[in-house]
């Protein structure tokens, strides 16, 4: 039994070594996966973290393994192709590890990772023969895994993109306002974004349908610092903009939960003025159109992006907001 135990996590370890994430912490939704619940339990090591829908993810493949494996003599060929592939992604990874962490040059880091490589190569060779007996389920699990996150990375770079050429520059887009003078209603309006250079696209979707804006317009940008805590003097950098706009900057640690209100409110200590009573959080629901004749993607890759933005935690959840203080706009997006 602890053999087959053994077996189970070498073939997830297979699986979830087929791709590389950046260290955790970010609270960005541009990163290899979309937003999970992540805990975060060394405040020394910002990578060692506990995803609970990754862990019942495998809880349930190492049932279903046990299940149809039954015993781990049936399972010795998916151990060993499971062990050796490891190997040679563990030998990949540190090539990147060596030329982009610690500097060394490629030819000094292909000669060092070229006598690993032939060692693992070579049991994986080996064991490549076993492959119909077994030996699939890791490779299936691998690039199930793969293909999941690569999709999701490029799906949310072309939606920066596609997003990046609706943006305009700040400067003018406050011009305008001071040119047409709209409604100014009573209140806040926080727009979030991850462009401190332009007005976010969503902003410009709701000034063009509805003609009007607060008396404060709040452009929050959220950045996850590389350290557990962030103090309390660096929590928050406001800066004003005119015309009733300002930019907020909020960092939190790896360790930290981000709190939107919370930081609002640290920041309406100085000239910003922010009743949480007359506060309202603009958050976008982008609605992914496969396109038929766009480049860049398969039509089955968009439509497995859109599917898993559907189902991705909410910005809502993720940050922290009230959900009695939202308000979604729509957006429709061919990619």
């Amino acid at each position: 039994m602890k053999k087959l135990i053994l077996s189970l996590g070498l073939v997830a370890a297979f699986a979830t070594a087929s791709f590389a994430s950046p260290p955790a912490g970010s609270h960005k939704n541009s990163g290899p996966a979309p937003r999970v619940t992540v805990v975060h339990t060394n405040a020394g090591q910002s990578g060692q973290i506990y995803v609970p829908q990754v862990n019942w993810a495998l809880m349930i493949a190492c049932v279903a393994l046990v299940l149809t494996f039954r015993t781990s003599a049936s399972l010795a060929a998916a151990y060993g192709l499971a062990v050796t592939g490891t190997m040679a992604i563990t030998t990949v990874a540190y090539f990147f590890v060596i030329t982009r962490v610690w500097q060394w040059s490629r030819a000094r880091a292909l000669a060092l990772c070229a006598v690993f490589g032939a060692i693992d190569l070579t049991f994986l060779a080996a064991n490549l023969r076993k492959f119909l007996e077994g030996g699939w389920v890791p490779f299936g699990m691998g690039l199930v895994v793969f293909g999941l996150f690569t999709t999701w990375m490029a799906g949310r770079r072309r939606l920066a993109a596609h997003l990046g050429e609706l943006m305009i520059p700040l400067p003018q887009f406050l011009d305008e306002v001071a040119a047409v003078a709209p409604p100014r209603v009573r209140g806040t309006a926080v727009f979030m974004t991850a462009n401190t250079g332009g007005v976010p696209v969503l902003l410009l979707h709701h000034f063009k349908h509805n003609q009007v804006l607060h008396e404060d317009v709040v452009l929050l940008t959220v950045v996850s610092a590389q350290t557990p805590y962030v103090a309390d003097s660096e929590r928050v950098e406001v800066e004003s903009l005119g015309h009733g706009f300002h930019r907020v900057i909020g960092r939190f640690g790896y360790m930290e939960t981000p709190n939107v209100p919370a930081l609002l409110a640290a920041a309406s200590a100085g000239e910003l003025a922010i009743d949480p009573a007359r506060t309202t959080y603009y958050l976008g629901r982008e609605t992914v159109v496969a396109a038929k004749n766009a480049r860049g993607m398969w039509r089955w890759q968009k439509a497995l992006f859109a599917l898993i933005s559907r189902n991705a935690m909410s910005a809502t959840a993720w940050f922290g907001i009230p959900p009695n203080r939202v308000v979604e706009l729509g957006m429709q997006i061919d990619l």
